[in-house]
């Protein structure tokens, strides 16, 4: 396949990163001098299972698009990076033809910064991407949307598992827009009284107190959690009470310093230092509050795995970045050789015991597939921005009946961005900035 082929189809069909940001995936594809397409496999998060169940039950396709793909890059080497424990995924996919290699089952090892200093021994620049090191990241979902692209599809449903306190935990299919209530109505509620809704991994997700929000393409999962668990406690702490107690409770034992991932691949990430620097003005120097750009928020430093005090140096992080930029200070760091830490070995977390300290360790089940998502007549708000850079700009008005997969909006021409689509067939109830409402036919 010609890369500018491939660039546009990816492009019309409005796939962004499956996780994460959502950065859009035309951009990557872009890229020059790349000899590896890496396909992230390691779905590190506790409870997700998406990417798991892709590469099993889709495993032909995952291969077939991933070779088209690094073909695409230039004749690129396929390579996808599993954690040694997913048996029957590496199983499936070398069944394929495809060149997998395993890794440790710690956590974070999907983090694609480790991920590429695991598999292939490289070392992505502080602050930098893995396109310096000659590799292009996806994960099986965005794998999947591509190969879907390249037969003509646009991307209007995307995989979630639900899981936590629910009776029927599972990965359906879901329309993009899709009320979460569905989701949690799917899988039985919840079965504790005053639960917690998780958008995501609990250690990198968004945490909410109902379910009023939307399916996006980046929604990975639902996981029910009680309102008195520890990790509803760290990570819906009110920000201005999180930064008190960073100013008087952290004694610099180092520990977040310690576990810190990216410190131990070789970063300059100290968050002890940043958090004195937060409690002591004196120690506040610019080239300590900016390590907080080195952050990837994977969490270990919090109250969660390390911190014995229970603060959490990445929300300070986090505050600090928007400050950063609000300020116009860009995350550049001088070029330097990048040393993993020589204990970094002894340091790592394993996935099971993250699993028990945060308490999920009951509900690490099965999460069978379950198919589609039945939504009925319930509307469906597709938001405009789902992806890094700006929103889509609607091309539909109210009252208009759209086709599933028909195009909703799109960037402004040479923005960063990606399409929207009709999830599915119907009728335009609304249009506004954020959103496109449809309501499903009958």
């Amino acid at each position: 396949m010609e890369a500018e082929r491939l660039v546009q189809q990816v492009y019309e069909a409005g796939v962004v990163g499956a996780g994460g940001a959502g950065f859009p995936t035309h951009v990557k594809l872009k890229a020059k001098g790349i000899d590896t397409y890496l396909i992230n496999g390691a779905e590190c998060e506790p409870l997700l299972t998406v990417d798991q169940h892709l590469m099993c039950e889709e495993a032909p396709r995952l291969v077939a698009a991933g070779l088209a793909v690094a073909a695409a890059l230039g004749g690129a080497r396929l390579v996808f990076g599993l954690k040694k424990k997913y048996a029957p995924q590496i199983a499936a996919l070398r069944a394929c033809g495809a060149e997998v290699v395993e890794v440790g089952n710690s956590y974070p090892a999907g983090d694609e910064v480790i991920l590429i200093h695991e598999i292939l021994g490289r070392h992505v620049p502080e602050a930098g991407l893995p396109l310096q090191v000659g590799v292009v990241v996806n994960n099986p979902e965005t794998l999947y949307n591509i190969a879907g692209a390249m037969d003509g599809l646009p991307v209007t449903h995307t995989f979630v598992t639900v899981g936590g306190a629910v009776p029927r935990p599972g990965v359906w299919r879901v329309p993009i827009g899709a009320p979460a209530s569905l989701l949690l109505d799917a899988a039985g509620g919840s079965i504790v009284k005053d639960p917690v809704f998780i958008e995501g991994g609990p250690m990198t997700g968004k945490y909410r107190f109902d379910t009023n929000f939307n399916v996006t393409k980046t929604t990975k999962g639902l996981l029910v959690v009680p309102r008195t668990s520890a990790l509803v406690h760290y990570e819906t702490m009110p920000v201005e009470q999180m930064l008190k107690q960073a100013k008087v409770a952290c004694c610099s034992c180092v520990q977040c310093t310690v576990t810190c991932s990216r410190n131990l691949v070789g970063h300059g990430l100290e968050p002890h230092r940043i958090m004195r620097a937060i409690a002591f003005a004196s120690q506040a120097l610019p080239e300590i509050v900016k390590q907080a750009f080195l952050c990837s928020e994977c969490n270990l430093c919090s109250g969660l795995v390390a911190c014995p005090m229970g603060l959490s140096p990445r929300r300070v992080n986090q505050v600090l970045k928007g400050s950063l930029r609000a300020q116009g200070i860009k995350p550049d760091f001088p070029k330097r050789d990048i040393t993993p830490h020589p204990q970094r070995a002894f340091r790592l977390v394993p996935s099971k015991r993250l699993v028990q300290r945060l308490g999920l360790a009951s509900y690490d089940r099965e999460t069978p597939y379950m198919g589609d998502l039945p939504v009925g007549n319930t509307p469906l708000a597709i938001p405009t921005k789902q992806h890094t850079g700006v929103p889509a700009v609607p091309c539909v008005t109210p009252g208009e009946a759209v086709q599933e997969g028909q195009i909703l909006g799109a960037p402004p021409e040479g923005a960063l961005g990606a399409t929207i689509h009709a999830s599915l067939s119907g009728t335009v109830l609304a249009v506004s900035p954020e959103a496109v409402t449809i309501q499903p036919e009958r």
